[in-house]
């Protein structure tokens, strides 16, 4: 019997013994194979979920990358570079990065700190001796680092159009316009996003590293990342298959450029692809490595991602720290990204520390009010849970704004119908009682309010037009008229034609009510002239 039992034993560790080795042999395979099925089902339900946010929201291209740890895993274009061309969209397709380019901007200060020409925390008057604002104490107060964190006080929205210089000379005027700019609150005080804030550290850069912006940044970046189809230079992209941009007129897609200004390139224009932004991406992931290679310092990387102020948005805390937002998901999980929007492109990217995943969605329209969704979707699929990052209402959207601009639009249209409709039931009831109507006016004593009153909206109008212009130049200190015009340049159609059209129609009320008087005021003249003849 025991001999029975020990052949038992000897036959039982052998099987396992085989079972073993076959395993071990065929581990590897099976492994690639379950890998290959996984990365398979994962690249069908992103093509699944990005084909149908393009049709169900008429995006005319997006572009996408996918890298965990050093490797990207999912990279693909979809719908057309360009309404016009109706080019395809690729990993190289050339895309305006918007506000994501101020993470580019804020690793060349730090670069420049790392060659020792650069002090974060000295005054922002110390590399650009000609800087300051209207309150020359607070400005001296503003260090490069207030610049970096968004904590500088400059003013946000309303102050913007004041960067936009273009030329060689661009960042000299830009330092000059400071001057006229009020300052919002002490700096390093609180967080207000502001491109002024990026604009000014392109003209540090430029100051401190002697040669221009955008070469530096070719230099000391794009080139060592191996970022070959990125560019700040609006002439280089155009030979690098740029996208055109689109925008929304009166509720259809047109593709649309805008001009891009030299002064406002560091905080929102650098033109990248989806195959570029994986390195990106894959940079900030491996603490500054790529390609087994150190070409970032990690402490730099290390020191772009820490929160260096807070706020407080839709109840939860939101760190920035250099050209990135920081804070958590729901669940927990650490997160730092950064959206971007010009007036006919979006873009996001999205890290993931915890799982050294990494996401970029680059956009070439702005005619859907949910696209920065589509990021945060995109990072959920590959993470397996729910990701969710703050997001501008539904209404802070340039589609909300088309939609508003043709409300507006047919409101215009149908009050001229009415101011038309006017003009001829007056004209017409004066013609066919022009007697009675004479005899009418001669008779009445000419009052006093029925002259003034209906003056009243001209003259309101102009008070209006006349406040707002003075108000604007003192606050925040630029030429009104010029910068809506200029407005015209960047805003879709539909919202600028439609703006003039309500004021046009306004102005043309007001005027008519006004020119009531004047015709009263002229027939009761003519009628007494020729009261003594007859």
């Amino acid at each position: 019997m025991r001999r029975v039992n020990k052949a038992w034993f000897i036959m039982a560790t052998a099987l396992v013994a085989v079972t073993g080795f076959v395993t071990v042999l065929c581990w590897d395979s099976w492994w690639a194979e379950a890998s290959a099925v996984a990365e398979e089902a994962l690249e069908s339900d992103i093509d699944a979920f990005i084909s149908e946010r393009v049709e169900a929201e008429g995006i005319p291209g997006v572009a996408v990358v996918v890298v965990q740890d050093s490797q990207v895993i999912y990279s693909k274009g979809f719908g057309t570079a360009s309404l016009k061309s109706m080019s395809p969209v690729t990993p190289q397709t050339v895309f305006d990065l918007a506000s994501c380019s101020k993470s580019f901007t804020a690793l060349a200060v730090l670069l420049l700190r790392e060659e020792g020409l650069l002090d974060l925390d000295l005054p922002v008057s110390h590399y650009l001796p000609d800087f300051t604002t209207s309150d020359y104490q607070m400005s001296q107060e503003i260090t490069v680092r207030h610049l970096l964190n968004h904590s500088s006080g400059l003013p946000g929205k309303f102050a913007e159009p004041i960067a936009f210089y273009s030329g060689a000379d661009a960042m000299e005027k830009l330092v000059e316009s400071m001057e006229r700019v009020h300052m919002n609150r002490a700096p390093g005080s609180s967080f207000e996003y502001s491109n002024l804030n990026y604009s000014l550290l392109g003209a540090i850069i430029e100051k401190v590293s002697g040669v221009d912006f955008e070469e530096y940044l070719e230099q000391r970046v794009f080139t060592p990342l191996g970022m070959t189809n990125t560019t700040m230079v609006p002439e280089e992209a155009e030979g690098l298959n740029r996208a055109d941009g689109h925008q929304l007129l009166f509720g259809h897609l047109i593709a649309r450029n805008i001009p891009i200004y030299r002064s406002i390139v560091p905080a929102g224009w650098v033109m990248s692809t989806a195959e570029d932004m994986g390195r990106w991406l894959i940079v900030h992931l491996n603490s500054g490595v790529i390609g087994e290679q150190q070409v970032i310092p990690a402490e730099v990387i290390e020191e772009l991602h820490t929160p260096g102020v807070s706020y407080e948005e839709n109840g939860a805390e939101v760190g920035y720290g250099m050209g990135w937002f920081i804070g958590d998901s729901d669940t927990g999980l650490s997160m730092l990204w950064h959206g971007g929007d010009t007036s006919n492109f979006s873009a996001d990217m999205i890290l993931v520390p915890d799982y050294r995943t990494g996401v970029s969605v680059l956009v070439n329209s702005q005619n859907s009010a949910t696209v920065h969704s589509i990021g945060p979707g995109m990072a959920s699929l590959v993470l397996g849970q729910e990701l969710e990052l703050p997001t501008a209402p539904w209404w802070a959207s340039w589609r909300s704004a088309d939609t508003i601009a043709m409300a507006a639009a047919a409101f215009s249209v149908i009050a001229f119908l009415v101011l038309i409709f006017y003009l001829w039931w007056r004209w017409r009831r004066f013609r066919r009682r022009r007697t009675a109507y004479l005899v009418s006016i001669h008779s009445k004593r000419l009052k006093i309010w029925r002259m003034v009153l209906p003056f009243t909206p001209l003259v309101l109008l102009m008070m209006a037009v006349a406040a707002i212009y003075v108000v604007v130049w003192l606050l925040f200190g630029f030429n009104l008229f010029q910068t809506l015009v200029r407005f015209g340049d960047f805003s879709p159609p539909g919202v600028w034609v439609a703006g003039w059209m309500m004021f046009a129609v306004i102005c043309l009320w007001a005027i008519v009510l006004a020119a009531q008087t004047i015709f009263r005021y002229w027939v009761r003249r003519q009628f007494k002239n020729l009261s003594p003849q007859s």
